[in-house]
């Protein structure tokens, strides 16, 4: 058989007056310094998107100056020389043959190439206003003469011909 007693359990003394008003004191300001960098989140959350952008522009520009200074600092191998302009009327005289009716696009985009000392296939489609195709295969022509470096992945081709000889390049082409 179980008694039951009426005796209370022992409890801790209870907190005195200063303790329980401190512990509201703690309490409540706890609450006000959540609350307060909750709202300095959310008050400075534009502050934040906006130097991330700022910054992350700079970056882009800056990797982007570094690409341009990179891909123009580079050396082109087997830079043409013009010399011996018989010699180069004669191998034009030959391309044209061999070209055919591709004759006349092929020298706009060697002419286009060299002024622009910047190769790549949407630029010619862009500028020369011919299919995509067209624009690749007139690439491929290019590179197979000797106007322009090969393929780079996304960075444009090497103009290996420099761009104070394209009138030079514009006589020799006249047949």
């Amino acid at each position: 058989m179980v008694t039951i007693t009426d005796e209370r359990r022992a409890l801790p003394p209870v907190l005195d007056e200063l303790d329980e008003r401190n512990a509201r004191y703690a309490a409540v300001g706890g609450a006000v310094g959540f609350g307060m960098v909750l709202i300095a989140f959310w008050a400075w959350w534009p502050a934040g998107v906006v130097l991330g952008l700022v910054v992350g522009t700079l970056a882009v520009l800056h990797v982007g100056r570094a690409m341009t200074a990179s891909a123009f600092a580079e050396p082109a191998d087997g830079l043409h020389e013009l010399a011996g302009e018989e010699e180069l009327r004669a191998e034009f005289r030959r391309l044209r043959v061999r070209l055919g009716d591709d004759w006349p696009v092929f020298r706009r985009a060697a002419l286009q190439v060299t002024h622009a000392q910047w190769a790549s296939v949407a630029g010619l489609q862009r500028e020369l206003r011919v299919s995509t195709a067209t624009a690749q295969h007139l690439m491929g022509q290019l590179e197979r003469e000797g106007f322009v470096g090969p393929s780079r992945g996304t960075r444009p081709r090497v103009v290996r011909l420099a761009r104070d000889r394209a009138p030079e390049l514009d006589r020799l082409m006249r047949l």
